[in-house]
Parts: C-alpha cells; sequence; structure tokens
C-alpha cells in the first residue's frame, strides 16, 4: 500500500485539532489466555509442525491442530479490545499499532545513520486514515491496468499496513523506509535487509466504508459477501461475486447464514434472513478527522462523520520463522462453514477466548508454499501447493497481476497453472519482495501458489526486504 508522504502531512498540518481522547499508545500483543498457543513460537516448534504436516505420517494431523491453534491465538489476541479509546470507542490491540507512515524513514541530515532512539515515532496518534492499496497495481504493465477497471459505482476496499511495536522498532533503528539506507545496503553488498526480530508482526487490513449516502432506507448497507472460488480460476472480484449481505446501522437483522443471490440494489430482495447487525462485524464510527483525510484523499467520496468502517479482512504475518507465518482472515456470514479457502474443520477449531464479532471471520492459514514442504534453498516447484489468500484482496488478481507465475498443482495434486488470485499463496508472493532501485527487469514480481528459493538468482542486483513489499512501496 503506497501513500503520498507529502500529501499526508499537508493534509494533517491543515486540519483543526481534534482531540477525541488521550494519544494512542502501541500495545504488545497480549497472552490471549488460548490453552496452547504461545507467541513467540520456537521455530524449530513451528518447523517440526510444517515438516510433519506434509510428511503424511501419523503427526500430520496434529500438526495441523497446532498450526490452526497458532492462527487462531494470535488473531484473537490482537482483536482484543484494550482500554484506550477514540472517538469514543474502545481501541483493539491492532488498532493502536504503527503505521509506516508514523516511522520517520529519514537518516540523519547529511545522509548519516543516527540512534534509533531518535528516530520519530509520533506520540500524537489518533485512528490510522484508511487508504488505498497498491498491491492491486503492482507490477501490472500500464497498458494493462485496464484488467483491472470496475464498474461503475462498484465498491472498494480501504485500509492500512501495520507493525507491531518491535517491528516498529527495527523499521526505525535500520531505518527501512529509507532509500538511502536500502541504497546503501544495496551497494554495500548486502543479499537483503536486516532481519526483523522473531516477536514482530505486520498485517494489512481492509474496510469497508459504509456511508450514509448509500444506505437503503437511511438504515441497510448492500455488501458483497465471498460465496467461494469460482468454479474455473480466474480474477473473481467482489462485483462478480453471485451474492450480497445487508448489513443494518441500526443493529437489526437476524441473518445466520444466508445470503441474497437477487441482489438488487433498491433492497427489494433483501429480508430478514439475510440482514446482519453492523455489529456482527469489527467496526468504528468515521471521526470528523478520518472523514476530512478520506475525502481529501478521495475526492468525490464525501463520507461524513458518524460513517461506519467496517473491518472485512486481514492478513497477519509474523517472524516466528524465516519464511514468516501466513494467516489471513475475512468476515463471512457463515463464521461456523466457511467457504474455501477456509474450512468447517478450520472454524470448529476456534477457542472459546474468541468471543464477539471477531468469532465471525473466516481464516486460512499457509505455513509452507508446497506439500510435501520444500527447503527455504535448493528446493523444487513440486508437490500440491497450498492456496493461501484473502477473498476481498487477491481473489481480484487476474494473470497480469502475477507476472512471476509458475504452472504446478493445486492443492487435490493435479496440474493448475496457479496464476491468479483464487491459486495464491501468501508465502509463495513474498518471498520474492525485493527493492529495485534500478528496475531491474529480472528481479522477482508478484506470483501465484508456487516455490521459490530464497537464493533465487533473480534476486541479483536486488536488495531482498525480509518478506514485506510494503517496505520498497512506501520507502522515500
Amino acid at each position: 500500500m503506497r501513500y503520498n508522504r507529502a500529501l499526508l502531512l499537508l493534509v494533517l498540518g491543515s486540519l483543526p485539532i481534534l482531540r477525541a481522547g488521550a494519544a494512542l499508545t502501541a500495545v504488545a500483543l497480549p497472552d490471549p489466555g488460548v490453552p496452547g498457543f504461545h507467541f513467540p513460537e520456537s521455530e524449530a516448534t513451528i518447523l517440526t509442525w510444517v515438516n510433519d504436516l506434509g510428511s503424511g505420517s501419523p503427526g500430520a494431523a496434529a500438526a495441523s491442530d497446532n498450526i490452526t491453534r497458532h492462527g487462531w491465538g494470535l488473531w484473537t489476541a490482537l482483536t482484543l479490545e484494550t482500554a484506550q479509546v477514540d472517538n469514543g470507542e474502545r481501541l483493539r490491540v491492532f488498532e493502536t499499532w504503527y503505521t509506516p507512515q508514523e516511522i520517520d524513514p529519514q537518516p540523519g541530515p547529511t545522509g548519516q545513520s543516527v540512534p534509533a532512539r531518535s528516530i520519530n515515532i509520533s506520540a500524537a496518534r489518533h485512528r490510522a486514515p484508511l487508504g488505498n492499496f497498491v498491491q492491486f497495481e503492482h507490477g501490472l504493465d500500464p497498458r494493462d491496468r485496464d484488467l483491472l477497471a470496475q464498474p461503475s459505482g462498484s465498491e472498494t476496499v480501504f485500509g492500512y499496513v501495520k507493525f507491531d511495536p518491535t517491528a516498529a522498532a527495527h523499521v526505525a533503528a535500520q531505518q527501512l523506509l529509507s532509500t538511502v539506507s536500502l541504497n546503501k545496503l544495496l551497494m554495500g553488498g548486502a543479499q537483503g535487509i536486516p532481519a526483523f526480530p522473531s516477536t514482530a508482526l505486520t498485517l494489512k487490513s481492509a474496510f469497508q466504508i459504509i456511508s450514509s449516502r448509500k444506505l437503503v432506507d437511511g438504515r441497510y448497507y448492500r455488501l458483497n459477501v465471498w460465496s467461494g472460488p469460482p468454479a474455473t480460476p480466474q480474477a473473481w472480484a467482489p462485483y462478480q461475486w453471485p451474492g450480497v449481505v445487508w448489513i443494518d446501522v441500526k443493529g437489526g437483522g437476524s441473518g445466520s447464514g444466508q445470503i441474497d443471490t437477487l441482489a438488487s440494489t433498491d433492497g427489494g430482495s433483501r429480508t430478514d434472513q439475510t440482514t446482519y447487525p453492523v455489529s456482527s462485524m469489527i467496526n468504528h464510527r468515521i471521526s470528523a478527522m478520518e472523514a476530512l483525510q478520506f475525502n481529501r484523499s478521495q475526492p468525490g467520496s464525501d463520507i461524513e462523520p458518524g460513517d461506519y468502517a467496517v473491518l472485512v479482512a486481514m492478513h497477519v504475518a509474523g517472524r516466528e520463522i524465516a519464511r514468516w507465518t501466513w494467516q489471513t482472515f475475512w468476515w463471512s456470514p457463515t463464521p461456523d462453514d466457511p467457504q474455501a479457502p477456509s474450512s468447517e474443520a478450520t472454524a470448529a477449531a476456534r477457542p472459546a477466548q474468541l468471543q464477539g464479532a471477531p468469532r465471525n471471520y473466516a481464516m486460512s492459514i499457509g505455513y509452507d508454499m508446497t506439500t510435501p514442504g520444500q527447503p527455504n534453498t535448493g528446493g523444487q516447484n513440486a508437490g500440491a501447493a497450498y492456496f493461501t489468500y484473502n477473498p476481498y484482496l487477491e481473489a481480484r488478481f487476474g494473470v497480469a497481476n502475477l507476472p512471476d507465475s509458475m504452472p504446478g498443482n493445486d492443492p487435490s495434486g493435479r496440474p493448475s497453472a496457479n496464476n491468479v488470485g483464487v491459486n495464491c499463496n501468501c508465502m509463495s508472493c513474498h518471498v520474492r519482495a525485493n527493492y529495485n532501485p534500478n528496475n531491474l527487469a529480472t528481479a522477482p514480481r508478484y506470483a501465484g501458489a508456487r516455490y521459490t528459493d530464497m537464493n533465487d538468482p533473480q534476486f541479483a542486483g536486488t536488495l531482498q526486504v525480509d518478506f514485506l513489499w510494503s517496505l520498497p512501496e512506501i520507502a522515500q
């Protein structure tokens, strides 16, 4: 996700001072009390799970349980409410974390490094502003961008990237958002940036804004909902999904799994069974500051204070292993029996400690690229792929978005092109993340589910950025 930092600072500097409570303090990931969940888990333990899962041994089932528990444990912890308040609402743990825009990217005035303590991590903090995601256009030739065009009036999601306190401190100390620092590493012969600590967590949150201007009867919002991947793998954007639900901002609705397949825009097909209260989703009310920021960055949007931002999706990555752990979540009207790439078995593993709106989200998890697993280096694109993607983020990807895809097998072992979003794997794409200031045509780009060697020759002349595409996309 890329923001124009100069524009953002200009907007912020021109805003009236709006005090909605004390400045936010970033909260470390708490212990959610989920039995068997530990963070950070040792790399040896997680890799044992990964190896057992792909071995077909009697331990495979236990390994699957352990990995699933770990993903749900992370989700439970980061969605817990804190005592902090913004705009009159309690903040969840992830909402207190740092966006890249809050971390000063610049080294000292002479271009030399400065102590970490002098890097500015802003203290005057409120909710993070919602912006566009650059991933939807990443790597596309300008001639291909019309492939991403959606019908006029169709919805899109907005959000932000965030770092937990330890990841933010690492970014600040190593000046990983400074192109000056990244260039020094590259010119000095470094293969990659300094690795993040094992406690580091990063996330990408996607919100749908419920504008009062788009409500039916002053209360119902029409939301596209995931009903599973298409029969033939292809780009599958929200506007193509065959059903919607109605979100009632006044708290009504008895929805418990039904969707509206007629999806009339005027609400004529809405029923009480296809209507869900806004409280069934993680949400917050838009503050005056947020509305002003958003409307200036998105001309014509005209959102108003009091409108809702509802969380539809979140990617979560943790540096407990060298290739990071990858888990992604999305809101589902059928959280007990979600569609692929989640499953009923995954939903059944939700811990009792996960309560309220966060329990209504599905999870897809992938701690490896293929099964049987391949080593970090020296492996092959063999075996069955893991498909781990988020419907609201990657399902819309077509072939043009994933130019470095490689044919392989699908999760059942059948031959598959693996070159569209519904055939993606988080690790497969993020292992290819690199800083490429010289615009080398050979540098790794986005890809669907496949194996990538961490020492792949394609990285020559680039700087590997520890699996985080967000760093080179935002660095300046």
